[in-house]
């Protein structure tokens, strides 16, 4: 039975907005005073660990015009200039609202160049009338008036690029890096946040010193959100839909079998709202379960990319629970893998985010799903 007293978005699979989102407080407070002091930052996580939820949790806070340039599907540079030029269309229509006035604001600040603006029927359109130059060169033009703009209307603003790892795999001679660091030290009207997901890939861009992004951010990593305060999110909405709080079993049960990573706890907890009484540890094992036997094809042709080797130490790390001392005598042992070989799988497992290594030194599988498939196995 579905309980409707509550939207299904109160545990969103995509982004947390509003009552959906969950603590990340301090997270918050950091990334606003870097928004407002005009530092650059960069969040990291893995993916779907909320990055771009609180990107925009805190934007919203700041109520600056703002444009979120998701790089996820860009494939070269063209593809990078085309999503800057859509995000500032929809960055100018949320400084102007009205069609008109938003199109007259873009065409002034565009005269005189290649860059135009076409009004539609649901957006404001940015695009390049002829392609002589780079998309680099397009891109710099684009952002040097943007900053103009910014200073006429005295608003400030704020640029969000999503996915940011992938600029540096499709931009060879770093021309596009070189173009938003330039812009990002000069502005006095424009915050830049930058996000990713594939740490292995932010480390070269960001931590490279003959790369131009190289010490130019400031740095929020997020962890999985504590017990604590999931707990004290999820007995609220227990008690607004049940009357109720989740037993601590219940509790245990959840945290356990999704491993605090907030999808697949968001997951778990949208699930709940099909429940017509009180969920229970039983309820929460017969959720995960039904997902992972829904899953599992999908798993198995994710890891049918890995080598034979990388698919046994993380079989392993799964059903071992991880281990401090991946090359010690004990885990080689229980890995029937010789050293050179687990060091080897370990550096790529890493690399690609299927492992992970907390504060302690402790190295775990990163995905819950995959870490139940393979244990099931």
């Amino acid at each position: 039975m579905i309980n409707n007293r509550l939207p299904f978005d109160i545990f969103p699979l995509s982004v947390a907005m509003g009552k959906a989102f969950c603590n990340r407080q301090s997270e918050t407070e950091n990334l606003k005073t870097f928004i407002l002091h005009r530092r650059p930052v960069l969040l990291v996580s893995p993916r779907r660990y909320g990055k771009t939820s609180l990107a925009l949790h805190a934007i919203q806070q700041t109520d600056f015009p703002y444009a979120q340039i998701d790089l996820f599907s860009a494939v070269d540079e063209l593809d990078i200039e085309r999503a800057i030029l859509k995000g500032v269309g929809k960055l100018i229509f949320r400084m102007e609202s009205i069609p008109k006035r938003a199109l007259a604001l873009a065409s002034d600040i565009f005269e005189g160049s290649q860059i135009r603006a076409v009004l539609n029927k649901i957006e404001l359109s940015i695009d390049i009338n002829r392609r002589k130059e780079k998309p680099a060169y397009h891109v710099l033009d684009l952002l040097e008036r943007l900053e103009r703009l910014s200073e006429k209307t005295n608003k400030r603003i704020i640029l969000f690029f999503d996915e940011f790892q992938c600029i540096g795999e499709i931009t060879p001679n770093h021309a596009m890096e070189s173009v938003l660091r330039q812009v990002a030290q000069l502005t006095k009207y424009i915050s830049f946040i930058f996000s990713g997901s594939n740490r292995h890939l932010l480390h070269e861009l960001f931590d490279d010193r003959n790369r131009p992004f190289y010490k130019l951010c400031e740095r929020i990593t997020l962890d999985r959100i504590s017990e604590e305060d999931y707990e004290r999110h999820i007995q609220k909405f227990s008690q607004s839909v049940w009357k109720s709080e989740l037993s601590s079993r219940t509790l245990d049960c959840l945290f356990t079998y999704s491993g605090r990573h907030p999808y697949y706890l968001n997951l778990i907890c949208s699930r709940f709202l099909l429940e017509k009484n009180l969920p229970d540890q039983e309820a929460v094992e017969k959720i995960w379960n039904q997902y992972v036997f829904e899953e599992r094809s999908s798993v198995a042709s994710e890891l049918e990319l890995l080598s034979k080797n990388q698919r046994k130490l993380l079989t392993v790390l799964s059903r071992t629970d991880g281990t401090n001392s991946p090359l010690g005598r004990e885990f080689i042992q229980r890995a029937n893998m010789s050293k050179a070989t687990i060091d080897q799988s370990l550096t790529f497992l890493e690399k690609k985010d299927y492992v992970y290594k907390n504060e302690e030194g402790h190295i775990g599988v990163l995905d819950p799903l995959i870490k139940t498939v393979l244990s099931n196995l």
